[in-house]
């Protein structure tokens, strides 16, 4: 599994080499997932742990990806040791404060090295390299401080936040996360409108559907 990841991560660094914008990948993964009632970030899609899927598709844009743990770091230390991950565990002690917490304090943390973050989740399997190129593509070409996916109703993650939103991630705290600084007039934000955001698991049911929609009819599209 690895010889996968590491081709994809030469690309990038290639690809990236003719960018002057520095960015890293901030794959959100601390929560409990009470809801999946097991650490659902490791939940096989066809013998391939979820998270998986998330980190294929960051080292598309970038080498440097991040994975926030929290409730389930142990697990996760032992599966990133085991799968062979090219990342990097960003321990959150106090995850259970909230995801805007967590996204505040790991701003503060990776922003003194990085222009930009691409922030995503744990549980959206369909999210491919390509998705995360074309925002990469569009944040990188357009004068822009974030570029997002466009929901049915609503936008969100992934997003990229540039330099220009370092701040007020920072401000965030508790539960409520950064979905509101994308509707922020202060800014100027770029969504992209990519289906495959709109797939995230939440239950055992979720990931029951999605494994038998792509071994069954995703070939029908």
């Amino acid at each position: 599994m690895y010889g996968v990841f590491e081709r994809s991560k030469r690309q990038i660094i290639e690809w990236n080499s003719e960018r002057m914008t520095n960015i890293a990948a901030v794959i959100l993964a601390a929560g409990r997932a009470s809801r999946f009632q097991s650490c659902k970030m490791l939940a096989p899609v066809n013998d391939t742990p979820l998270i998986s899927f998330p980190i294929k598709a960051a080292l598309s844009v970038t080498p440097h990806v991040f994975v926030v743990t929290g409730y389930w770091h142990e697990t996760l230390s032992e599966a990133k040791e085991r799968y062979d991950w090219p990342v990097t565990l960003l321990h959150e002690e106090t995850w259970n404060e909230g995801i805007g917490s967590v996204i505040a304090k790991v701003t503060k943390q990776l922003s003194p090295k990085y222009d930009a973050l691409l922030f995503m989740l744990a549980d959206q399997p369909a999210v491919s390299a390509d998705n995360v190129a074309l925002l990469w593509k569009v944040f990188s070409e357009h004068s822009v401080d974030a570029v997002c996916c466009q929901y049915r109703d609503s936008v969100g993650v992934p997003a990229i936040a540039g330099k220009s939103m370092f701040d007020a991630l920072q401000q965030l705290s508790g539960d409520s996360g950064a979905k509101h600084l994308l509707s922020d007039e202060r800014y100027k934000i770029t969504a992209v409108d990519i289906d495959q955001c709109n797939i995230d698991i939440d239950t055992p049911a979720d990931l029951e559907g999605y494994v038998h929609y792509i071994n069954n009819m995703a070939s029908l599209w």
